[in-house]
């Protein structure tokens, strides 16, 4: 699906940044499968900056297919953030510490991106929505500044660390990226282009489906083979 080229690209120039500086760390397994999924989630985080469930003009589909697709792969990118967490605990139980009141500051950013993910995926529902926010302007509105709020977070989280993002260059890149994708939406909305004739295919919802559950498959698959393989093939 033709949606999916601006992630490869995204996870490319990401992935590119990585590699760019000095040889990536192993710490074992479990604790690379977790960095691997942080990553991960991050880079379908900003790609939720170009697929905002507002529809687009490639590909030519109804609306649904948008709304759906950027809920679900923003569940998929939450449960990478999940997991990140929960597998870096299980590895070295002692990172709890610097997620309490004193710990370091990109730690504590990095819980508070856990809970604006929290924020931004659960009041999507619709069940949740309607509970909280009246009109879908104010539910945009809101969801807007969490997902930036998110992104910012994510972005000093890793740059903070300097686990896997040391140098300079890598900074500005990961600075730059995340900028990047976070104008994107303005962009889309303010942008001049022209309305494409002819209508939207319609029914494309299942689509959406299909192409999240695939994306999750891969982004989990690829996770693991970076932990169990990747991670000691890179590592100086």
């Amino acid at each position: 699906m033709i949606i999916l080229l601006p992630l490869l690209v995204l996870c490319g120039l990401l992935f590119s940044a990585l590699f760019a500086g000095q040889k990536l760390p192993a710490n074992g397994p479990l604790w690379d499968i977790a960095m691997a999924c942080g990553f991960m989630g991050y880079g379908l985080v900003a790609f939720l900056f170009l697929l905002t469930g507002r529809p687009l003009r490639i590909p030519f589909n109804d609306g649904k297919f948008f709304t759906v697709a950027h809920r679900l792969f923003g569940c998929v990118a939450g449960l990478l953030i999940g997991l990140h967490v929960g597998l870096s605990l299980w590895a070295e139980p002692l990172t709890a510490r610097y997620l309490l009141p004193g710990g370091p500051g990109y730690m504590l950013a990095g819980l508070a991106g856990v809970l604006l993910a929290i924020l931004a995926i659960g009041p999507s529902f619709h069940v949740v929505r309607g509970r909280i926010w009246r009109t879908a302007t104010r539910f945009r509105q809101a969801h807007g500044l969490v997902a930036l709020g998110l992104l910012g977070m994510a972005s000093f989280h890793i740059t903070g660390a300097r686990l896997h993002v040391q140098g300079r260059g890598q900074m500005v890149a990961i600075a730059v990226i995340a900028g990047f994708c976070a104008i994107l939406p303005w962009v889309g909305r303010h942008g001049r282009l022209p309305r494409p004739s002819g209508h939207r295919r319609r029914n494309t919802a299942p689509v959406a489906v299909r192409l999240a559950v695939g994306v999750g498959g891969g982004a989990l698959g690829g996770c693991l083979a970076y932990g169990l393989y990747g991670s000691q093939w890179l590592a100086p």
